[in-house]
């Protein structure tokens, strides 16, 4: 008789990184191989379909993988949302995806303890750093590596940007840019 195994970490994913997942064809390998954590938003709203290799427009069926407790979701309380966007200005809010804001104020809240926030987008990279949890960020790229799952990923997708965008997001915390004003 064999023992369960754990995975080796709990993620939190961006719809962005759910898609290019399963327009890879890696999305089972990354299920078995982490502990899945997605925003409610990003289930039910932003990740609903990818597109194959010949542009046909497949369905993403994550709210049964969630039945399945295959993954797990989360949803944010309008507490939590309201006090990410304490955080940032208006113009710099509307940089970020609801997906992306809904897994800001879960981190902040600490409701996915441990989790790494997964994310491709430069805004919400940045974001992570003015919060100040940019250690609690990882590229697509370092995911896939930690896993044995090499890949060519688009710019976006590397350890270089998501690195470039904490240092961005981390000197904008610093300068105050994209902060609401106190």
């Amino acid at each position: 008789m064999t023992g369960r195994t754990t995975k080796p970490q709990c993620v939190l994913l961006d719809a962005n990184v759910v898609i290019k997942a399963h327009e890879l064809g890696i999305w089972l390998q990354l299920t078995e191989r982490y502990e899945l954590i997605l925003p409610g938003t990003v289930i039910r709203d932003e990740a609903r379909y990818f597109k194959t290799a010949k542009r046909v427009r497949k369905p993403i069926r994550l709210q049964e993988l969630v039945a399945k407790g295959e993954i797990t979701e989360l949803i944010a309380t309008a507490e939590e949302l309201a006090s990410v966007h304490a955080v940032f200005s208006s113009w710099f809010l509307e940089t970020l995806d609801l997906g992306e804001a809904e897994a800001l104020a879960l981190l902040k809240a600490n409701k996915a303890p441990g989790a790494h926030f997964c994310t491709s987008d430069a805004p919400a990279i940045k974001a992570l750093a003015m919060i100040r949890m940019s250690k609690q960020g990882i590229s697509m790229e370092t995911l896939l590596v930690k896993v044995g799952l090499k890949k060519n990923l688009e710019r976006q997708y590397t350890e270089d940007f998501f690195r470039t965008n904490i240092r961005l997001g981390q000197i904008a915390q610093v300068t105050g840019e994209g902060l609401a004003v106190a």
